[in-house]
């Protein structure tokens, strides 16, 4: 009886002994987040700057806009008239035809005589400018305007681009003089950039890429009824994309000289409308909070801000000096027109954090 009991105890403890020198059953593992590693960063930011560029210069996307609308091109063919021959041609029938053979005549003048043929010179070549190149600058001007938005309209109504809201029409009349403000006050500061020492052509040439991706966008925001801070909001979100859509028409103008760069940018964007229309802006993804929205119209927006405050305040003291009293139908639109202003300056600094 006893053996028995000390061989069951002693296969117990056996049994209690192999049970506590078992392998503990492994724990799940625990799902962490995939370290992001720098050269992915960089690899994104390759790509997205690259997908800007490649969008920008895929001219092939335009030819279905081509093919199915003949407004496009129609309007398409008028701007490269207008601009590449007519404007650009003049340019270049005076720098190299006119110029030159000015420049031969004088060679063949008497030294004592030569006076005159450079002040010949010198005046046709201002006549030329002021009674021809700078009238044709204007006119194409304008002409430009009116051709670029039919392109525009037709192009994202082949694309069936639909509003996504509709708004008063002093809102949107509200919105757009707030859009002229800060597109003017961007120009100024980009002009400011350029006299940075070592870094200013850099971020001049940066910001012009920028400027060029807001005029082509710019057609698509609006018919979408976006409001300015929702661009502005957009676009910081996109500054990499929209970095590289305008790097292409910008080298083209930085490369040509003074007038020929304006008529290349005027030749070029009806395609970069078009291309605009057709594109798909990216944004940073794997980049660090701070990289993927970056404020580029910080400055701008409280620039801007800061005018339209001091505007609404000599606007109010002029109205509080006045003797006659308004009539209920003027203070009501006035009332309208101020709480839609005051509305547009606060969300400035909203957006700004």
């Amino acid at each position: 009886m006893t053996a028995a009991t000390s061989d069951y105890s002693t296969e117990a403890s056996g049994k209690d002994s192999a049970e506590d020198h078992q392998a503990p059953t492994p724990a799940e593992p625990s799902r962490q987040p995939r370290r992001v590693e720098v050269r992915d960063v960089f690899r994104e930011v390759a790509a997205v700057w690259s997908a800007g560029v490649v969008d920008a210069i895929s001219w092939h996307r335009c030819i279905i806009f081509w093919v199915k609308s003949e407004a496009i091109r129609t309007r398409t063919l008028q701007c490269a008239m207008l601009n590449g021959v007519i404007f650009l041609g003049s340019i270049v029938l005076f720098n190299w035809a006119i110029g030159p053979t000015l420049e031969l005549m004088r060679h063949f003048m008497p030294e004592e005589e030569a006076w005159a043929a450079d002040f010949i010179g010198a005046a046709l070549s201002a006549l030329y400018q002021v009674l021809w190149i700078y009238p044709i600058y204007c006119i194409s001007f304008v002409l430009n305007t009116v051709m670029y938005q039919e392109v525009a309209d037709h192009a994202l109504a082949l694309k069936k681009s639909t509003p996504t809201k509709s708004s008063p029409p002093l809102e949107r009349l509200i919105n757009e003089a707030f859009r002229v403000l800060l597109n003017t006050v961007y120009i100024i500061e980009m002009n400011l950039l350029y006299y940075i020492p070592v870094a200013g052509s850099s971020l001049y040439f940066l910001h012009s890429c920028w400027l060029a991706s807001i005029y082509c966008f710019e057609y698509r925001w609006v018919h979408l009824r976006w409001t300015s801070n929702e661009r502005l909001d957009y676009f910081e979100k996109h500054w990499l994309y929209f970095a590289g859509f305008g790097f292409p028409v910008s080298v083209v103008s930085f490369l040509c000289p003074r007038f020929i760069d304006a008529g290349m940018f005027a030749v070029l964007f009806p395609m970069c409308i078009l291309t605009a229309i057709a594109a798909e802006p990216r944004a940073l993804r794997l980049a660090p909070g701070v990289f993927r929205r970056l404020p580029v119209f910080a400055v701008v927006q409280g620039s801007s801000c800061l005018l339209l405050r001091l505007f609404e305040g000599r606007l109010g003291g002029a109205a509080g000096n006045g003797e006659s009293k308004p009539s209920s139908r003027q203070d009501s639109g006035a009332a309208t027109a101020a709480s839609a202003g005051a509305s547009a300056a606060a969300a400035v600094p909203a957006s700004l954090g």
